[in-house]
Order: C-alpha cells, then structure tokens, then sequence
C-alpha cells in the first residue's frame, strides 16, 4: 500500500505539466478532538509552493509565519544519511 502522503502533488506543476516534485520539510504531531493527527509540510521543488497536508487528499497552503515556525529553513543531516557520509571521509 502507498502512503497517501506520495500521492499528492502540486496543483500548478500538474496543470503546467512538469512533473511533480515535492520536499517533505518537516512533520509535527497534533492533538486534535478526533486524536493524535500529523501534518506534514511540503514544499514543491518547482515552483516553492509551501502547504501543509493531514488529510489524505486535502492541502492547505500556509503562510510565512507557520511556515516559519514549523519548518526550520537549515539542512539537518541525519548519521548514516549519504550527505553525512561523504563528509566524515
């Protein structure tokens, strides 16, 4: 089964038709009346659209100020990432 999180795209890229490429930024847990939700924050890699999904086919986009409290804008490298890797060599 795919993870409804891939089958989302840019909406703008799609109707353009370049291929969508889109860059989870970061993901957060939420307590919401119906339970625990999480939101990821997506940006496209095309055209820089940000938004936010936590439904499987439902996006939101999201303004500067969430945007920039949820996503922190420096690379973080994890240990064993191939980026992480090439740099202890």
């Amino acid at each position: 089964m795919i993870d409804s999180l891939f089958t989302l795209y840019c909406e703008d890229c799609e109707v353009a038709e370049r291929p969508s490429r889109l860059w989870v930024r970061a993901e957060i847990e939420v307590s919401t009346t119906r339970g625990p939700e999480t939101q990821h924050y997506l940006e496209c890699m095309n055209c820089g659209y940000r938004f936010k999904s936590c439904m499987e086919d439902h996006m939101e986009a999201v303004d500067d100020e969430e945007w920039n409290r949820f996503v922190s804008e420096s690379p973080s490298f994890q240990a064993g990432s191939p980026s992480s890797a090439e740099g202890s060599r």
